[in-house]
């Protein structure tokens, strides 16, 4: 035991080649300390949120935007734009943050994002035949950002944060992103009234927006470690069931008479409980240090309320938005609590890249689901008139199942919180690296 304390040094030097530059916190932090590592997470998050409110600014105004041209180009394929693009661009964002920093990552997505909306901006000056195809390479510049947004909440709350206070740290970035929707869904329906309002919209968003190697064994290593693959599938049904809700909650409500306005609030509301409920839930998870059978919680939850939502009426408009209100609170607290769980577990893979392959994980199921979830919604529609009542026909009795069998895959999950028992010196560094081998 002895030996093992005398070595912790040289091992702990080691183990932090896999790791961004790790702040050591002493025991008392000066109030410009306090007040400056939380500026930071809101300048991280307000251009995370900028960076989601690009993605989803048609969603809210689709068939104006699809009117204006002439159905070349639906808002759902914009998204889905984002869900592929982040495949490739995770792994260059990883390791651009990895290599030269945290700041110099979040600066570049910064200026792809700004130069994106500013290109969706420019492209109101084409006709109505070239548009689209010009909104489409906005679209595609403004999502190479994507990963410098997504990645980072992890890594900032490791380098700033105290391990009592990362789940609510990461939680206020990770669903600041998903404000961004709340503030589409917000303002779109009321500024954008007819195809002619577009290009002021599209305005508005630009201006908005306005020496280590790096280790790359350690992509594939991270699913080595037990567990993380469990947190990684809970991250990916969470961001796939956030992004089915977001894209098409138009769709989802246009078997009534809900005008615009009303479902750009209801949009909005989802997104905001969402946030609240990640923050309560999170602390709680700070203090009790409960991750998985939080987890376990949220899921099942959130099964229960996209039934709810399914089953309620939806001529009925209070209770259509108290089941969204109820499944935007438990959904929130899923992806902060798992990519802790995550970082904890596949301790000592660096905070990106776990943050990386969560998120690459999320988007490709999204990128599979969203369209064909929206295929289904738009041939039945079409076709009846009527939402089906055929389990596997609907997209919201999908989304259940596919809930409950990540509720099950977590009930399985054995990992260990390895980054909390190195920083508390309960086990050396080389004895968390010998178990991921």
């Amino acid at each position: 035991m002895a030996a093992s304390v005398r070595e912790e040094p040289k091992a702990e030097a080691e183990a932090s080649t896999l790791l961004p530059k790790y702040r050591q916190r002493t025991g008392s932090e000066s109030p410009r300390d306090t007040c400056t590592k939380w500026f930071m997470l809101a300048i991280l998050s307000v251009l995370s949120a900028i960076n989601q409110a690009i993605c989803y600014s048609y969603a809210p105004i689709d068939n104006i935007v699809e009117t204006r041209w002439q159905e070349r180009i639906h808002s759902e394929h914009l998204i889905t734009i984002y869900f592929i693009s982040y495949i490739p661009c995770s792994f260059i964002g990883s390791w651009i943050m990895d290599k030269f920093g945290l700041r110099f990552g979040i600066l570049l997505g910064g200026l792809l994002q700004a130069g994106g909306a500013g290109l969706r901006y420019f492209a109101c000056s084409f006709d109505s035949t070239q548009e689209p195809y010009v909104t489409v390479l906005g679209q595609l510049l403004a999502s190479f950002a994507m990963p410098f947004m997504v990645n980072s909440p992890a890594v900032l709350s490791s380098n700033w944060f105290p391990s009592s206070m990362r789940a609510t740290s990461t939680s206020v970035a990770i669903n600041a992103n998903a404000m961004g929707t709340a503030i589409v869904y917000l303002i779109a329906p009321f500024v954008v009234l007819s195809s002619g309002e577009v290009p002021f919209y599209n305005f508005c968003i630009a201006v908005l927006a306005g020496k280590d190697d790096y280790d790359w064994s350690q992509w594939a290593n991270a699913f080595s470690h037990t567990g993380f693959w469990h947190t990684a599938v809970a991250f990916s049904i969470a961001e796939c069931v956030l992004n089915a809700m977001c894209a098409l909650l138009t769709k989802f409500l246009s078997v009534t008479n809900f005008s615009t306005t009303q479902i750009g609030v209801f949009g909005a509301v989802f997104i905001i409980s969402s946030l609240v409920g990640s923050q309560i839930i999170s602390r709680e998870v700070d203090k009790m240090r409960s991750h998985k059978a939080a987890l376990q919680l949220c899921l099942l939850l959130v099964a229960l309320g996209i039934a709810l939502f399914r089953l309620v009426p939806k001529v009925e408009i209070h209770f259509t938005l108290l089941s969204l209100l109820f499944l935007g609170f438990v959904l929130g607290p899923v992806q902060p609590i798992a990519l802790e769980l995550g970082v904890e577990c596949a301790f000592p893979t660096s905070a990106a890249t776990v943050a990386a392959l969560q998120q690459l994980c999320g988007n490709f199921l999204s990128a599979l689901a969203v369209p064909a979830l929206s295929t289904l919604l738009r041939t039945h529609l079409s076709a009846t008139g009527a939402e089906t009542s055929y389990i596997f026909y609907s997209p919201e009795w999908i989304l259940v199942l596919m809930t409950t069998t990540t509720f099950i895959i977590i009930c399985c999950f054995d990992g260990e919180h390895k980054r909390y028992a190195h920083e508390s010196k309960i086990i050396p560094p080389e004895d968390v690296n010998q178990a991921q081998t």
